[in-house]
């Protein structure tokens, strides 16, 4: 599969732009339009919102340039690369669980724990659809914007091992002086016990780490990428999850949590050039929304 630079720019910076501004404007025109007003528009809306807004344009795309979804790895080596995304994902579900039983609820965030807590009520069941499609549509845009970025960007090729390396340091940084502010200002706001209250926003990131050694560990063969390649899913599910705000306690939960996406991207980006697969990716998006709190 082939697109001329021009063509793959054009259709990445597309793919990104309604991933990224899509919320907002959707929030506009339901509010322009006083779309709550009609029944059941609001479940609508719910629904389609991440498939419009993460992999509709992608899948359009394809249509357009005649590409079909095994160029992007699906179908390539089920059940052992599916397994590799089941596998990478278990530091972070290990680190929920943990965060969560320490701060005083083993359930808390978690995907289905709402499911198990209420006995399958029917708002449980459409919340943890919600996350499907919102994290399946994610892995989706992230394993388009990885194939879509060789064709677009051209650079140096280095290694997919050292890459990851170098963006998960730069990743662990930022993280690391998000939880650091947290720290200094979440305690009064959240009162009781903060120490445990802060659990589950100090061990994510360790479990998000954890997935990145754990993929470093299951790197095969010398794959040759380029840091804009590796950098685009990063970039893309970084900058989706950033909201502005004078709070800076709001702000800095927003850069932890652009953090963690922007190191599930980094994962998915890593999987796809090493792998040339996109099932990897899938199995580690599945297992993230059905049993973790991202």
């Amino acid at each position: 599969m082939y697109t001329s630079t021009e063509d793959a720019r054009s259709d990445l910076f597309l793919s990104g732009a309604v991933y990224v501004i899509g919320p907002a404007v959707i929030e506009i025109l339901r509010s322009i339009l006083r779309l709550d007003r009609v029944p059941g528009m609001t479940l609508v809306l719910a629904i389609l919102t991440p498939i419009v807004t993460t992999a509709l344009v992608p899948m359009l795309l394809m249509r357009y340039r005649n590409e079909s979804f095994g160029q992007y790895g699906y179908g390539a080596g089920l059940p052992p690369n599916f397994g590799i995304g089941l596998l990478l994902a278990s530091p972070i579900i290990v680190a929920a669980f943990l965060g969560a039983t320490l701060a005083g609820d083993p359930l808390a965030g978690i995907g289905v724990g709402e499911i198990i807590r209420t006995g399958a009520a029917p708002s449980s069941l459409f919340g943890l659809l919600i996350r499907l499609l919102s994290w399946l549509g994610l892995g989706f845009l992230a394993v388009y914007a990885t194939v879509k970025a060789r064709d677009a960007f051209r650079s140096d090729f280095r290694t997919v091992r050292d890459e990851t390396i170098g963006l998960g340091k730069i990743l662990a940084a930022v993280a690391a002086v998000a939880v650091s502010l947290a720290l200094l200002l979440l305690p009064q706001e959240l009162g009781g016990s903060p120490g445990l209250s802060l659990m589950p926003l100090l061990l994510l990131p360790v479990g998000v780490a954890g997935s990145v050694v754990l993929l470093l560990r299951t790197l095969r063969g010398p794959s040759a990428t380029s840091r804009a390649i590796m950098l685009t899913p990063v970039v893309l599910l970084a900058v989706g999850q950033i909201a502005f705000s004078f709070d800076i306690t709001g702000l800095a939960l927003s850069v932890w949590r652009a953090a963690m996406y922007a190191a599930v991207g980094l994962i998915i980006g890593a999987l796809q050039e090493s792998r040339r697969s996109a099932l990897a990716g899938l199995g580690l998006t599945l297992a993230i929304a059905v049993l973790s709190p991202l």
